[in-house]
C-alpha cells in the first residue's frame, strides 16, 4: 500500500522573506536589497527599475504562486549612478544592506534597511549638483514654506500669502521633492504646474512635537515665532524623521521674504539667471560670473543671485570685499589659489555627522582645513594687514585647528576610498593595529627573533620553528635533544628523527600571525567609526567655518569676473534713480558676433522721467536693453559690479518681467492668458520703488484690444504704481502716451533705411518711432519675394481712408473675378533685382493665382 498523498504550500525562501519584509516596510520605495556584489530589486520593484535604469529585467526562482520572480539588479560599486537615475526620476529608494561578512555568519545574512534616499533627502554625492542646493520643501495650505537642505544640515523657513510671491519663492527654491498636507488638492496641483520637476507628495505631519525632537531649543524656538514658517518646518521634518535615523540640522532660520530683493518665476526665467529658456545651466548669467573655487562657494553665489539684498549697508559692505580683491589681483590670485584646495566642507561635515564619509572624505576635510589656516593667513597679511569689514565673515573665524590636527595625526597621507581596504592611519596612532601590521609584515623576523631566544634559553643549537598547513606552527627537537627540551614544551607530533613541540608563546603567536590582516582590518575599521564619530560630534564648527570660506569665495569670484569682463563698483543709495552709463548686457556680450556688443545709457528718476517708453524694429535690441537693466539691479543688489561705465541704483524692492511669447499648454493657457497673468502680477504686486520692464504687452489678441490694454497697463504703471519702467511696444501709437504724462518720455533704437532695406544700429536715441519695421525685418528672416510683396501692398490698402469706397475695375485677364488693384499693386512691390530665378518662378506662379487663372485653361 503506498503512502498517503500530502500536498505541501509552497513558501518563500529565506532571502526572499527578508525582501517582503523589507518591502512592508517602505510599500512606496525601490528596495535596493544588497546580495553579494549586488543590489537586486524584485518583483514590481525590479520592472519599475528596469524601465527607468534601461537594464536588464531578468528572474530569480518561483513564488509561492509558481511564477517565476522579476529581478533586476546593479553592481555594488556603481550603485550611486543608478541610484542618481532613480532619484532625478522622482523615485525613492531604500537601502537595504547586509549588516554582517557573510563568512562570519552559518545560514542566512541578516539584513535591514539603513536609510531610505529620496529626491530632496539625498547625501550622495553622485545624486547631487555640486554647485547647487538641493531642498526639501514643505508647503501649507496657509502659505508657511519650509525649506529643508539636508546635504548642509541647513533649514529655513517662512510665511507668505498663496500667490504670485509665494510660487515666486518655491521656483527660486526650485526644490527637488515637494510635501503637501493630504487632502489640500488645490495646493497639491499649484506645486506640480509651477515646478514641473519636482515630485510631490502628501504627508501628515505630526505637529510641534516634532521641532522640538529634531532641534535645538534655541532653533525650535526660532521658528515657532511664526506658527505657519513652523507647521511647514514640522512637515519636512516629519517626512525626515521617518526615512533617515538622523538629520543633523546645523542651522534653523525663520526668515522674510520680503526682506530682499522680490523676484517672482518670471522674472527667474526671462532673465535666465541660473539657466537658460532651455533649462540649461551654460549661457546663464549665473554660469558666466560664476569663478568660484569652491562647491560653497558656488551655492553661495547661486542663492545671493536669487535673493539679492535691500539693506543698502549689507549691499555696500559685500561691495567692499569684491572691491578689495579686484584692487589687489596678487592678493586675489592667492587667495583663489588656496581656495582651490578646499574641499565641500559643507556637505563633508554633514556626511561625518551621519556616519557615511569615508576614510578619503575625511582627508578631504584635514586637507580642507589646512588649506583654511593658509587661506586665513593671506588675508590677514594683505594689504591694511587686518581683517576688516571687507572680509567680516573671516574675522573671528574657527578655524578647527584641534580637528586639524587629529586628523593630521591620524590619517595618511592618501587615505582610500572605504574604510574595509585597510591602510587608513599613520604608525604610531593605534598602537595594537602598528604591532599587527609588524606581524602581518615582519612575521618572519619575529619566528627568527623567538628562534634565536628558545635557542639561547634550552641551549639547543640546532633547534627550529617550522611551519604547515596542516600542523602550523612548531619547535622541531631531534631525538639527540630531547632530554634537554624544557617542561613548558607540549608534545605535539613524533617524527621519525625527533619530535615537534607547541608552546603557549608560539601558539598566541601563531594565532597572532595567521590572523594579522583579519584583526587588523576590524581593529582599523572600529578606530576609523571612533575618529569620524569625534569628527563629525565638530559638524556645527565645520559648517560654520565652510560658510565663511564661502564668503570669501564669492568675494574672489566676482573680483575676478569683474577684473575679466570689465564690470564697475556700482553706487547704490536710497533714491528711486537708476543711471547706467555704457551698461551692457552680460551674457549677450560675449557672445555677440562681428563688431561685438553696442552698449546703451538708461537713465530713469523717481521724480524725473521714470517711464520710458520704447519702440523700434524687431531684432534691434529692444528687449536686450531692457534685460540688461534688469539685470544690472539684480547684480548690484545681490553684491556684484556691473557691466557698464558707470552705475548709480537707487534700491528696488521688487523686479517684474514681461517679456516674449510663451504659453503654458499643460495649464491651459494660451500665449495671451500667460502674458495676461503676468501683467496681472505686475500691476497688483509692484510698488513705487519696484523696477518693471514689459516687452509687447497685448500683442497676443486682435490690434485694437491690444492697443487697448496696452494703453490702460501704461497709464497705470506711470499714475498709480509709479515704479521705474522700460515699456517696449510695436503700437507706435503709445507714443502719443509722452505728450500728456509727465514723468514719461519716448525713446526708440535707431535704425537706418535704403529704399527697403535697413540697417540696425542697436543704439537707443530719444524720440518715438512713427511707423514699424515688419516687412524690413521680413527681408532680413528672408521671407520670399511674392509673399514681402504681397504684404506691402496690403499694407498700403489698410493704411488708405477706409471711408473711401473702392473704384471698380476691370479683370486683367478674361476668367478673374478678383479686383485688377491686388495684381497691379503686388507687381510694383516686387523687388525684381533681388529675386532668384526659383523666385521668380514662384512669384510668377503666385500672380496667376492672384489673377484668377485656372491652369486647365
Amino acid at each position: 500500500m503506498g503512502r498517503r498523498g500530502t500536498t505541501r504550500k509552497r513558501e518563500h525562501t529565506p532571502v526572499m522573506r527578508q525582501f517582503l519584509r523589507a518591502k512592508g516596510q517602505h510599500p512606496d520605495a525601490i528596495v535596493f536589497f544588497r546580495l553579494g556584489d549586488f543590489y537586486e530589486m524584485f518583483y514590481e520593484d525590479a520592472a519599475r527599475a528596469a524601465e527607468i535604469l534601461d537594464i536588464a529585467l531578468t528572474s530569480r526562482g518561483t513564488g509561492p504562486d509558481g511564477r517565476k520572480i522579476p529581478m533586476a539588479g546593479v553592481p555594488h560599486h556603481a550603485a550611486a549612478g543608478y541610484l542618481a537615475t532613480l532619484l532625478r526620476a522622482g523615485q525613492k529608494v531604500a537601502i537595504c544592506e547586509q549588516m554582517a561578512e557573510p563568512a562570519s555568519v552559518r545560514g542566512v545574512v541578516p539584513r535591514e534597511v539603513v536609510r531610505v534616499v529620496t529626491p530632496g533627502l539625498c547625501l550622495e554625492p553622485d545624486a547631487l549638483d555640486a554647485r547647487a542646493e538641493n531642498f526639501l520643501v514643505g508647503v501649507t495650505q496657509d502659505g508657511g514654506i519650509a525649506a529643508l537642505e539636508l546635504s548642509t544640515g541647513t533649514l529655513r523657513a517662512c510665511a507668505l500669502d498663496v500667490g504670485p510671491q509665494w510660487v515666486g519663492e518655491l521656483v527660486r527654491l526650485d526644490p527637488a521633492e515637494v510635501l503637501v498636507e493630504p487632502g489640500e488638492q488645490d495646493l497639491d496641483a499649484l506645486c506640480g504646474q509651477s515646478l514641473p520637476t519636482a515630485a510631490v507628495r502628501r504627508v501628515e505631519v505630526e505637529g510641534d512635537a516634532v521641532l522640538r525632537d529634531a532641534l535645538t531649543e534655541d532653533q525650535a524656538t526660532t521658528l515657532q515665532a511664526d506658527p505657519r514658517a513652523a507647521c511647514a518646518a514640522s512637515l519636512v521634518l516629519t517626512y525626515a524623521k521617518a526615512h533617515l535615523a538622523d538629520s543633523p540640522i546645523h542651522q534653523a532660520v525663520l526668515y522674510d521674504a520680503g526682506s530682499r530683493l522680490v523676484l517672482d518665476d518670471a522674472a527667474v526665467r526671462n532673465l535666465e539667471l541660473v539657466r537658460t529658456l532651455d533649462g540649461e545651466r551654460r549661457g546663464s548669467l549665473l554660469h558666466l560670473i560664476d569663478e568660484t573655487k569652491t562647491a560653497m562657494g558656488a551655492r553661495a553665489l547661486r542663492a545671493r543671485l536669487l535673493e539679492p539684498l535691500t539693506d543698502i549697508e549689507r549691499i555696500r559692505r559685500r561691495h567692499d570685499a569684491v572691491d578689495s580683491f579686484f584692487m589687489d589681483a596678487r592678493c586675489r590670485d592667492q587667495v583663489r589659489a588656496a581656495l582651490g584646495a578646499i574641499g565641500d566642507l559643507e556637505r563633508l561635515a554633514v556626511r561625518t555627522a551621519v556616519g557615511l564619509a569615508s576614510p578619503r572624505d575625511l582627508g578631504v576635510i584635514r586637507d580642507s582645513l589646512s588649506a583654511a589656516a593658509t587661506l586665513y593667513e593671506l588675508l590677514a597679511a594683505r594689504t591694511g594687514g587686518v581683517l576688516d569689514d571687507s572680509m567680516a565673515s573671516m574675522r573671528d573665524v574657527d578655524l578647527c585647528g584641534d580637528a586639524l590636527s587629529l586628523l593630521k595625526n591620524a590619517l595618511v597621507e592618501e587615505p582610500p576610498a572605504i574604510d574595509r581596504q585597510g591602510g587608513i592611519f599613520r604608525e604610531g596612532y593605534v598602537a595594537e593595529l602598528d604591532e599587527l601590521r609588524a606581524l602581518s609584515t615582519r612575521a618572519k623576523d619575529v619566528l627568527l627573533d623567538l628562534e634565536q631566544r628558545e635557542r639561547a634559553r634550552t641551549g639547543i643549537g640546532s633547534l627550529k620553528i617550522r611551519f604547515t598547513k596542516v600542523f602550523g606552527y612548531y619547535i622541531e627537537i631531534t631525538k639527540s635533544k630531547l632530554d634537554a627540551v624544557p617542561d613548558d614544551y607540549v608534545r605535539k607530533q613524533t617524527i621519525a628523527n625527533g619530535e615537534r613541540f607547541i608552546t603557549a608563546e608560539l601558539a598566541e603567536l601563531q594565532d597572532r600571525i595567521l590572523h594579522a590582516d583579519e584583526r587588523a582590518r576590524a581593529i582599523e575599521s572600529a578606530a576609523f567609526v571612533k575618529l569620524r564619530r569625534t569628527l563629525g560630534d565638530e559638524a556645527a564648527r565645520l559648517h560654520r567655518l565652510a560658510r565663511a570660506i564661502a564668503s570669501v569665495d564669492v568675494s574672489a569670484a566676482l573680483a575676478e569676473a569683474a577684473s575679466a569682463r570689465g564690470y564697475v563698483r556700482p553706487t547704490v543709495d536710497g533714491s528711486r534713480d537708476l543711471f547706467l552709463e555704457d551698461s551692457r548686457h552680460p551674457t549677450v556680450e560675449c557672445y555677440a558676433a562681428g563688431d561685438g556688443f553696442v552698449p546703451n545709457s538708461i537713465a530713469l528718476e523717481g521724480d524725473g522721467t521714470r517711464f520710458m517708453l520704447l519702440t523700434g524694429p524687431n531684432m534691434s535690441g529692444k528687449s536686450t536693453a531692457m534685460r540688461q537693466a534688469a539685470l544690472a539691479v539684480i547684480m548690484a543688489q545681490a553684491g556684484s559690479f556691473v557691466a557698464a561705465k558707470r552705475a548709480q541704483l537707487g534700491i528696488v524692492d521688487r523686479v517684474y518681467t514681461r517679456v516674449g511669447a510663451s504659453d503654458h499648454l499643460a495649464r491651459g493657457q494660451s500665449t495671451f492668458m500667460v502674458e495676461m497673468t503676468e501683467a496681472s502680477a505686475i500691476l497688483r504686486g509692484a510698488t513705487d520703488r519696484s523696477f518693471v520692464i514689459l516687452d509687447e504687452i497685448g500683442r497676443g489678441t486682435s490690434t485694437y484690444d491690444g492697443l487697448a490694454i496696452a494703453w490702460a497697463v501704461a497709464e497705470h504703471l506711470h499714475d498709480v504704481t509709479a515704479c521705474r519702467t522700460i515699456f517696449a511696444t510695436h503700437y507706435h501709437e503709445l507714443c502719443a502716451l509722452a505728450d500728456r504724462l509727465p514723468h514719461a518720455a519716448n525713446f526708440n533704437v535707431a535704425a537706418k533705411e535704403h529704399g527697403d532695406s535697413m540697417i540696425l544700429l542697436h543704439q537707443l536715441v530719444p524720440g518715438g518711432s512713427n511707423r514699424s519695421y515688419g516687412l524690413a525685418v521680413a527681408r532680413l528672416a528672408g521671407v520670399p519675394p511674392i509673399v514681402l510683396a504681397r504684404a506691402k501692398s496690403k499694407l498700403q490698402e489698410l493704411e488708405t481712408d477706409t471711408n473711401e469706397a473702392p473704384k471698380p475695375q476691370l479683370p486683367l485677364f478674361g476668367g478673374s473675378t478678383r479686383p485688377v488693384s491686388e495684381v497691379d499693386a503686388t507687381l510694383r512691390a516686387l523687388d525684381v533685382e533681388r529675386m532668384t530665378p526659383v523666385d521668380a518662378l514662384v512669384t510668377l506662379a503666385r500672380l496667376r493665382d492672384l489673377a484668377g487663372v485656372d491652369d486647365d485653361e
